[in-house]
């Protein structure tokens, strides 16, 4: 990414914060004061807040409980006493903005970045210029950069299951975070999540690498190697290629992930927040296969498997905690 790009994403970062504090704070005068200096400051930042607010209103503000899906169905109710509910207000109010934010803002985030998105429990199918063809499975976003001498997608979030046409003159690859993946022609998944990066291949073989460095030796089928993102380590494993993306048939196959992932992904399913209260869960391997058209169910089960419980606090807001 060259510094005039990375600029312009900063301003844009900038810009979504100062839309989302103006949104959750509003009357607050000394916020409006510091907004407006910083919107005078230069030309690139009116134009930033500009796209950020066009394609907010476009986004409708809030997310939209996809039809047909009972986010609450099977989830505890929060249940406030009458006389706690006044002073539980201020705390309540709170708690929505804090949703209101962590909802938001990675979702103006990828509407901004990519050229192609999906929305909540949404897959979709994109084909690109040179006829290759992307799934891109709930809550994903990409970023198309298609050029001479080379094809590139960017994964901003979610995962997404690439069948690529050869072409031996232009390479094709797939950067995830600091993560790249290399290949001419070959169909492969590559999910991200906020630990880790996975990919697994279908049919034909990819390079792997980080800053420039193979990770491994090249991938073939049935091959899938998980990238920890936080601590570096590499792991190769071997796994059966039909259950490759498996997300494409509203399958969620999972060998030893963890916990936070796992719920990461069933997020990108239900419409708002999902919220781990203890973080020791995140770290919980998990062998399963999890049904994506029942995300609450599946989510309970996960939670169950743990001994925690799922709390529903707003339709928008879940809290996963331990009992």
């Amino acid at each position: 990414m060259g510094d005039s790009t990375r600029e312009q994403g900063d301003e844009i970062e900038r810009a979504m914060e100062w839309l989302l504090r103006r949104e959750t704070e509003r009357g607050n005068a000394a916020l409006e004061r510091d907004f407006q200096q910083w919107l005078e400051q230069s030309d690139s930042h009116r134009k930033a807040y500009a796209s950020v607010q066009a394609t907010w209103a476009d986004l409708g503000k809030l997310p939209v409980q996809s039809p047909g899906m009972e986010a609450t169905a099977n989830v505890v109710r929060l249940q406030v006493p009458a006389s706690r509910r006044v002073r539980w207000f201020a705390a309540a109010a709170a708690v929505a903005a804090a949703c209101f934010l962590f909802v938001a803002f990675p979702v103006l985030h990828r509407h901004l970045m990519a050229d192609y998105t999906t929305g909540v429990a949404e897959l979709r199918e994109v084909v690109l210029p040179d006829g290759s063809v992307v799934d891109l499975d709930a809550g994903s976003a990409i970023a198309v950069d298609y050029r001479d001498r080379g094809r590139r997608i960017t994964l901003l979030s979610g995962q997404a299951f690439f069948r690529v046409t050869r072409d031996t003159q232009r390479p094709f690859s797939v950067l995830a975070g600091d993560v790249s993946v290399v290949v001419t022609g070959t169909s492969f998944g590559v999910a991200k999540t906020a630990t880790t990066v996975n990919v697994a291949v279908q049919s034909g073989s990819v390079e792997v690498l980080r800053y420039g460095y193979p990770l491994s030796h090249a991938l073939t089928v049935g091959d899938r190697l998980v990238v920890d993102r936080t601590h570096h380590s590499v792991q190769r494993e071997r796994t059966a290629p039909d259950s490759v993306a498996a997300w494409r048939l509203r399958r969620l196959v999972v060998v030893d992930g963890s916990f936070g992932d796992i719920v990461e992904t069933l997020g990108r399913h239900l419409p708002g927040a999902l919220i781990v209260a203890d973080r020791s869960l995140n770290r919980q391997a998990i062998t399963g296969v999890f049904d994506l058209t029942q995300p609450v169910d599946a989510l309970r089960t996960l939670a169950e498997s743990q001994k925690a419980v799922v709390t529903e606090i707003t339709p928008y807001l879940l809290i996963v905690s331990r009992r």
